[in-house]
């Protein structure tokens, strides 16, 4: 339940990282989340993802991208389907988001499977937690990997009322 600042992760913990977090970093928004990506890089923090997070992050840089290259007014993915239902070409001009996903999976980020159980059994986090369906896949992934993450990195405060965790945030976020 306590939050806590992310600059001040310990060395080798072991933390779940919210899509955000990486979105930040991409988008230059803040530095303790860059810092924390070269950590992760470096092995001095064991960082881990689940497939959700994975496919978020690929949705939202790929708006990002679109946007930046003014394909669309705003990082909106019904724009971009606009777009591309007008344009089928125009995703070929979209290239950097796969990237930058290819880009986590070498900084040495674990990935946790969803598999059809977690989606079933992920229902008493919802319930329990009030949580959306992705904030409780996370919590689902977390709590029934083989050594259970109780540290979760965002800047999502969704998750600040879950005793049994301790989330990090960013206290430099640029707006």
């Amino acid at each position: 339940m306590p939050v806590e600042d992310l600059a001040t992760v310990a060395l080798h913990s072991n933390i779940f990282v919210d899509t955000i977090i990486f979105d930040l970093h991409f988008k230059s928004r803040s530095i303790a989340c860059s810092a924390l990506m070269r950590r992760i890089a470096l092995g001095e923090v064991n960082a881990y993802v689940n497939t959700q997070v994975l496919s978020d992050l690929l949705h939202k840089s790929m708006c990002a991208e679109a946007f930046k290259k003014s394909l669309i007014t705003s990082a909106n993915h019904q724009k971009l389907k606009k777009l591309f239902v007008r344009d089928r070409t125009s995703a070929l001009q979209l290239t950097d988001y796969q990237q930058q996903v290819e880009d986590v999976l070498t900084f040495g980020v674990k990935v946790l499977r969803i598999s059809r159980k977690t989606i079933i059994e992920s229902k008493h986090e919802r319930s329990s937690y009030v949580l959306m369906t992705g904030d409780s896949l996370h919590i689902h992934t977390m709590t029934n990997h083989s050594v259970p993450l109780t540290n979760i990195v965002t800047d999502d405060g969704d998750f600040a009322h879950i005793a049994s965790l301790t989330v990090w945030q960013p206290q430099d976020v640029i707006t």
